[in-house]
């Protein structure tokens, strides 16, 4: 017979979304008109993601993914080379890869800030080599100084997801102006969200024109004419109005986050073998996710037991990212010998759990949370 779940009280993820009232009078302008994809609500979001980050292309599309192919067609990689990306990140991130018929090549990550160990990319840097692809992890950007000097070291291009990391800086500089690219997610689980969507954005000029044409078919001017490939990834004006919304508020979901995240790692922090990701003095992380990790050999409790005594009770997380690239399906055969060069990814991706972390999540919510964890792990 089969063990009834209890209900979700507190989803891991809860995108912050307007009342309706706070985009009713958009809505019906949309409606009004008749332009429902990239017209002045479009342009208005990609107008205040350049004046947010100061940089100069800001493409709206359809998704993240779509964001990242986009990107990867525009810089025209050799075929079939080889892209040193991380493992420990999310599967749109060497699928893009694959659509496009390049190799993905798994780099270790670093143990404390979870982000691409640049040392041990270099290692993996041969003749096959085209790219860089570094990912921001939960917000954390990783060493994009040392990024940048690697590819310049070896003629490479770089390029970055950076889906979780809109409002996260380095060095005082936003996101979105580093590599040759960059390309953020506004699904409903990052800080900013469109509902569904994403962002190119780079200080190319031929890359952001390329991005462009490319979303909508790769029309020319004429809007007639096909001069490149593309495919419908244009972003409706019903999402960049709920993204418009959701970006003017940044400042705030980032306080609002930075004090929950506060929160728990003041709660969480007495509990044996309970470790957080480490945050660089020169960078500000959006802290997208909430991300605790738990050694087995010191925790009372593992990380895959808290997992399910948390959803018996309603409480949902997430094992994140688990498992790590080079142990799905879908990339095993790829590189069958990368698990033996990729223990920090292993270890972390057998510890990791995101715990609920929404921007208008409550206090309240948090130490009922952390008040199960600390009843669970001190038995």
């Amino acid at each position: 017979m089969a063990i009834a779940q209890a209900p979700v009280r507190l989803p891991v993820f809860n995108p912050t979304l307007p009342n309706l009232e706070d985009i009713e009078d958009g809505v019906r302008d949309i409606l009004s008109t008749g332009q429902v994809t990239v017209g002045k609500y479009v342009a208005e979001l990609e107008n205040a993601v350049c004046e947010l980050t100061g940089v100069r292309h800001a493409v709206a599309v359809s998704s993240g993914t779509s964001g990242l192919l986009l990107l990867l067609r525009a810089l025209n990689l050799r075929p079939g080379s080889e892209v040193i990306t991380p493992s420990f990140t999310f599967a749109a991130t060497a699928q893009a890869l694959l659509w496009l018929g390049l190799k993905p090549v798994f780099c270790d990550c670093e143990p404390e800030s979870f982000t691409m160990d640049v040392e041990v990319a270099e290692i993996l840097v041969t003749e096959r080599t085209s790219a860089i692809y570094p990912v921001c992890v939960f917000g954390v950007p990783g060493d994009l100084d040392a990024y940048q000097r690697l590819a310049d070291r070896y003629g490479l291009i770089l390029f970055y997801d950076s889906a979780q990391g809109l409002g996260s800086t380095y060095k005082g500089k936003a996101l979105g102006n580093f590599g040759v690219g960059e390309v953020f997610s506004l699904s409903p689980t990052k800080v900013v969200t469109s509902l569904e969507g994403g962002l190119v954005t780079t200080n190319n000029d031929e890359v952001a024109e390329c991005v462009r044409r490319m979303r909508d078919y790769g029309k020319g001017p004429d809007g007639q004419n096909m001069i490149s490939l593309g495919l419908s990834a244009r972003m409706t004006e019903f999402n960049a109005l709920v993204g418009c919304w959701s970006l003017a508020r940044i400042d705030l979901w980032l306080r609002n986050r930075a004090i929950i995240m506060a929160r728990y790692r003041e709660r969480l922090s007495v509990v044996p073998g309970i470790s957080f990701q480490k945050m660089p003095d020169h960078c500000i992380s959006s802290r997208n996710y909430m991300v605790i990790l738990l050694d087995p050999e010191r925790s009372p409790i593992t990380r895959d037991e808290l997992y399910e005594r948390l959803k018996e009770i309603g409480i949902q997380t997430k094992r994140y990212f688990y498992p790590a690239l080079h142990n799905q399906m879908l990339f095993r055969d790829i590189d069958p010998e990368a698990s033996t060069r990729l223990p920090v990814t292993e270890r972390i991706s057998a510890r990791s759990l995101a715990l609920p972390m929404y921007s208008h999540m409550s206090l309240e919510q948090v130490d009922y949370i952390c008040d199960r964890i600390l009843e669970l792990a001190c038995r």
